[in-house]
């Protein structure tokens, strides 16, 4: 793991157990949702926020100014060491490594759905439900629409597939033929 992988996997594991303690988990959860999104969304913000030749205590002003009702103190706090240790370039892997600690300790896990057709609700509701069965684990379900698959669907969780679309099939019988023809070729 990078170095400031592991950095960002301190400041969030720091940041999930103050929460834990205090029990604002979720508050700190939407905090960091928050503000990762108005850095994700607002490269001037972004860029204010990473730019080294910005005084830290203009950083923390432009955030009390912006944000002074909305995060709770302890997110105040975080951010305000992060800032003051130089760690701002690192918010985005923060809030990463922070999701992570949530979904292990909420027991969830993402799962991506690549479909054929676009989704109804009640089936990303039958999907869901059947993972979360499967995998006992709530599943957070990430829909996608990709036409090529030609139909059925393809779930990634964890890093692992499970092919039921058409392509995947004829991809597999296209492997397989070819490495038939080679064996009787040689």
């Amino acid at each position: 793991m990078r170095r400031a992988g592991i950095l960002a996997g301190r400041y969030a594991r720091a940041l999930f157990l103050i929460g834990q303690e205090r029990k604002i988990l979720d508050s700190l959860q939407s905090d960091m949702s928050n503000f990762a999104e108005m850095l994700n969304k607002n490269q001037d913000f972004n860029n204010f926020f990473i730019s080294p030749e910005i005084t830290r205590i203009a950083k923390e002003q432009k955030i009390e100014e912006l944000f002074g009702n909305i995060f709770s103190p302890v997110f105040f706090n975080f951010l305000f060491v992060v800032l003051k240790k130089g760690r701002q370039n690192l918010l985005m892997e923060i809030s990463e490594a922070f999701t992570s600690e949530l979904d292990v300790f909420f027991n969830r896990i993402k799962a991506s759905v690549v479909s054929s057709v676009e989704l109804t609700p009640e089936m990303i509701k039958e999907i869901q439900e059947q993972l979360s069965k499967h995998l006992k684990k709530e599943v957070i379900l990430i829909t996608e629409f990709d036409e090529t698959l030609i139909g059925g669907i393809r779930i990634t969780v964890d890093g692992k597939v499970i092919d039921g679309s058409i392509k995947g099939r004829l991809d597999k019988m296209k492997k397989y033929l070819t490495e038939q023809s080679l064996e009787i070729l040689n």
